[in-house]
């Protein structure tokens, strides 16, 4: 008999570690220069939701090369 609780509770754990896993990839690539549309299809998510992940884990929307040129 399978026990539905624990299978489930895995696969829910396992699917919230490859989206974080996901979006950190997103924040890595936007800050290696990629734009914003370039990851949105890479990712199959649009431009503006990728544009969101990198804000909310890299601070800000700007590649590196863009932050270094800032300072």
């Amino acid at each position: 008999m399978t026990d539905w609780e624990k299978q489930l509770q895995r696969k829910a754990t396992a699917l919230a570690r490859a989206k974080a896993d996901l979006d950190e990839d997103i924040a890595a690539a936007r800050l290696d220069g990629k734009s914003f549309r370039e990851i949105g299809r890479w990712a199959g998510i649009n431009h503006e939701s990728a544009r969101t992940v990198a804000t909310r884990i890299n601070g800000d929307s700007r590649t590196r090369a863009e932050r270094e040129a800032a300072s």
